[in-house]
């Protein structure tokens, strides 16, 4: 498996990484923003009802099964993911259902082994929907990796990618207190994680519009006014209807929300 350029980890070694933040306690952030990501994706999955999904880095929390478990037989759902520890959490789901498909590698190289599965299945390769979903912040070269994937969705389908946000209150206030210089600063958990940017809307319309696509939806979601170490402490006394409020006060703040999600509609 070639590893790409402008990965500044190898996906095994992020996958590490970021498992290790999320073990580090038993009430890490990270966990909540997942819950947050994972319920704007299926939001827009219920929007959109594509019958072929290709999933971008699937990551530690599959959204696939519950998705397909309301869908027609005939939906299908390919992940492709590079790190072994997500590959195989997903190789489980797709031993539960054959409507998943697992391809373990980039997705920059992912393309003539997408093709194949299709053919074995007596399908076609496009997709409606390319979901890239807390991805492309983690490499320099988020334009390759986009066209690589955009290369298998149809026309008329659509892409849904969603990210950090730069423009997230916790990174604003930390400008206006003098910690960071920029709002778009990379931060200890950026670098540790080898995230070489930090997107604002702007930031990401301009990479996704950029390649022909017309944007259909924009959201933010979940409100974080700190840092993950600061609110992993704060989780367990705000309770499940705290956190399900911190990520609906998110949607209605998009702007200076956690994380961003822009849908684009391939022309």
């Amino acid at each position: 498996m070639t590893q790409p350029l402008g990965k500044p980890l190898d996906a095994d070694e992020y996958a590490s990484r970021h498992d290790a933040q999320m073990d580090a306690a038993a009430a890490d952030f990270e966990s909540v923003c997942l819950l947050a990501r994972q319920q704007c994706n299926r939001r827009w999955l219920d929007r959109l009802q594509p019958r072929q999904v290709l999933e971008v880095g699937c990551g530690p929390l599959l959204l696939a099964p519950d998705w397909l478990a309301t869908q027609p037989a005939d939906s299908r759902w390919a992940v492709v993911e590079p790190a072994a520890r997500w590959a195989e959490v997903a190789r489980g789901a797709a031993a539960r259902d054959d409507r998943i498909s697992v391809v373990q590698d980039y997705i920059e190289n992912a393309a003539q082994s997408l093709r194949t599965l299709a053919a074995l299945r007596g399908g076609t390769p496009e997709v409606d929907l390319v979901l890239v979903s807390g991805v492309i912040h983690e490499t320099a070269e988020p334009e390759a990796l986009l066209r690589a994937a955009l290369a298998l969705l149809r026309p008329g389908g659509h892409l849904l990618v969603s990210v950090p946000n730069a423009g997230s209150f916790h990174r604003l206030l930390a400008v206006q207190i003098g910690l960071i210089p920029a709002a778009n600063t990379l931060g200890e958990r950026n670098r540790l994680l080898g995230q070489p940017m930090v997107y604002g809307a702007a930031e990401l319309r301009a990479l996704v519009l950029g390649l022909g696509l017309e944007e259909a939806g924009f959201e933010g979601y979940l409100f974080k006014p700190f840092t993950h170490a600061q609110m992993a402490p704060l989780m367990p006394q705000l309770g499940q209807a705290g956190l399900q409020g911190l990520i609906e006060l998110g949607r209605q703040f998009p702007d200076q929300a956690a994380e961003i999600c822009l849908v684009a509609r391939k022309r």
